[in-house]
């Protein structure tokens, strides 16, 4: 596979290390005769820098490189008028699959304690976990609380869009930012509803005993939004940054933002 990639800028170093080569090659059985044959059932994803065996896939499965799913994200990034950080907080690579997060830290919303600046969290996958997936969330910028808004602007992207799209992601950033009155009326009245006992029980059935154990040591939160942020800090320092955006995933699901 020939790779093409991005000029040097002080943006792109920190992207290096999701740009390793990957290929395809031939997988082979070994029949009752010991001999080896090649399968068109399966392929191997592998890759070249170290010869080093990602995964099997079924030959239906399309290879996707992170360069290929990055390169033009940071293309129509370069188009915006607002400035834009790759931010590392939030961020990881494996040989099977990777998470990047890019924040807006001019397109803010205040819930009345600190601003929390609007991110873009790009997902790929070699070891077909999951497919290629963008969400939108928000960092906070005192403790480096991630966030994912996967329900509120579900509904949003559902009504204008089939989702975010790379070719016209500059579109898709300025209206997302203004869709943060929505955010900001659900994280009000998140501010104004009680934590009740089936909330408690959802967060230990689907975020596990740990997290709940976690969330009795704490101060009684006031309201769901404090709740919520317990959870958000927990998730983004006590959790491992390949496992945060499925417990994020959860929580947007449970809190309903």
């Amino acid at each position: 596979m020939i790779m093409k990639y991005p000029s040097e800028t002080d943006k792109n170093r920190k992207l290096w290390k999701y740009f390793f080569p990957v290929t395809e090659t031939k997988v082979q059985t070994e029949d009752m005769s010991n001999n080896f044959l090649d399968t068109n059932d399966y392929k191997a994803i592998v890759r070249e820098d170290s010869s080093k065996l990602i995964s099997i896939q079924k030959k239906s499965y399309k290879l996707v490189s992170n360069l290929e799913v990055i390169e033009p994200v940071l293309s129509q990034l370069n188009n915006l008028t607002t400035d834009w950080i790759i931010d590392e907080s939030h961020s990881f690579v494996e040989d099977g699959r990777m998470r990047l997060q890019v924040t807006f830290p001019e397109l803010t919303l205040n819930d009345g304690r600190s601003d929390i600046a609007l991110s873009l969290f790009i997902h790929n996958s070699y070891d077909g976990s999951e497919g290629v997936r963008m969400f939108w969330g928000a960092i906070r910028g005192i403790c480096s609380n991630g966030m994912v808004f996967g329900e509120v602007l579900a509904k949003f992207y559902a009504r204008h869009t089939s989702g975010i799209v790379v070719d016209n992601l500059v579109e898709q950033v300025e209206a997302t930012y203004e869709q943060i009155p929505v955010i900001k009326q659900r994280i009000d009245i998140l501010q104004n509803l009680e934590p009740t006992e089936q909330l408690k029980d959802q967060i230990t059935k689907q975020l596990g005993r740990g997290i709940a154990d976690y969330i009795e040591e704490q101060e009684t939160p006031a309201n769901q939004w404090k709740l919520y942020n317990y959870l958000t800090y927990y998730i983004s320092h006590l959790v491992q940054q390949r496992m945060r955006a499925q417990y994020q995933m959860k929580v947007s699901r449970l809190f309903e933002l």
